[in-house]
């Protein structure tokens, strides 16, 4: 689980997953056109139960719940419901339980979520990430461009490119300064706006 639950990762995994399960359960679910299932071994039904399965197996960890959701892209507090209801026809009904109670669990991140994208259309620019406009929890500044932005966003970013986003310059994650100062007056404000941890 470990892996897939690290600030780098768990956006990116999550973002997959919803993604995929819209387009096996969602409104354009009818769309999915495959002349022949078998030749590209192509089973939605099975991949349905999989991915749901991969959520029940995350479901216990507080990064993953926290950024189900996170994904602006793809997830809807519908989702879910679509799932269930093809898991139903399925006739795999205890595993539309364990997703409705996973569900239930999401509420409560999805009330945080709510809330932090009210704040952040308030929040002063500099406690804002410059490449995903998001309210940083960890800043770091990065030596050669002298940017700041969360660690996430240069952790995700490095897994790809070893440079400096804004200026090319090679960059690994051990020359980033961590900004003390600034976590600290981020976390006062979100206090004072009643922005709750995830």
């Amino acid at each position: 689980k470990q892996p897939f639950v690290l600030s780098s990762m768990v956006d990116r995994v999550v973002a997959m997953l919803n993604y995929f399960l819209v387009q096996l359960v969602g409104p354009k679910m009818g769309a999915l056109k495959v002349s022949d299932f078998e030749k590209y071994f192509f089973r939605p039904r099975e991949l349905v139960i999989q991915i749901v399965e991969i959520y029940l197996h995350l479901a216990g960890e507080e990064e993953f719940c926290a950024a189900v959701p996170r994904d602006g892209r793809s997830f809807s507090p519908r989702l879910f419901g679509q799932a269930r209801r093809v898991l139903n026809k399925l006739d795999k009904f205890d595993l539309a339980v364990e997703l409705s109670r996973f569900e239930d669990r999401l509420q409560e991140y999805l009330d945080v979520q709510r809330e932090r994208d009210l704040a952040e259309r308030e929040a002063p620019d500099e406690f804002k990430d410059p490449l995903t406009d998001e309210i940083m929890a960890d800043p770091v500044q990065l030596p050669s461009s002298g940017n700041v932005l969360d660690r996430s966003t240069i952790e995700r970013h490095l897994l790809s490119d070893s440079t400096d986003p804004f200026n090319r310059s090679p960059l690994t994650i051990d020359m980033v300064v961590s900004q003390s100062d600034l976590k600290a007056r981020i976390a006062e404000w979100s206090r004072k706006v009643g922005i709750k941890k995830e």
